[in-house]
């Protein structure tokens, strides 16, 4: 859970929110609004491109499996790819835990890869830290093979 000295100022800031599960999405977009942002939601990744070159995101967040076109790896992989968009960190959520997901997913230019379920205090504070740039893991130590 962040703490005062990190938190992070994100009125007015927007975000583009990938998610193809309609209650997923209408749930983070719903915190994500509460916490100050402004959301732009998509429920695939053609639109969450589109989104994030159209309204030029803070960060944008995706879960890695949608039913309809290109995976969130894909799409990590055309904005980091895109001169627009390759500035823009983005932070995928799967519920696949599988080694070759995770190495995939950071190879196509993600800045942070989550397990689901994915508490939303940790992703405010998980988007704090990609919005003031700081260190953080990609994927977290604990989920690592022994």
């Amino acid at each position: 859970m962040p703490t005062p000295a990190d938190a992070v100022p994100v009125q007015g800031l927007s975000l583009v929110l990938v998610d193809d599960d309609i209650d997923t999405r209408e749930m983070y977009a719903s915190w994500l609004e509460h916490a100050g942002f402004e959301v732009f939601s998509a429920d695939n990744a053609e639109s969450g491109f589109d989104y994030a070159v159209n309204h030029q995101p803070r960060v944008v967040v995706t879960d890695h499996i949608l039913r309809h076109g290109p995976t969130g790896a894909e799409l990590c992989r055309r904005l980091k790819d895109d001169a627009r968009t390759g500035h823009i960190p983005t932070l995928l959520m799967t519920g696949r835990a599988e080694r070759r997901t995770v190495e995939g997913a950071l190879g196509a230019g993600c800045a942070v890869v989550r397990l689901k379920p994915y508490l939303p205090d940790a992703m405010l504070a998980d988007l704090g830290a990609l919005i003031r740039g700081a260190r953080i893991e990609p994927f977290p130590s604990e989920h690592e093979p022994r």
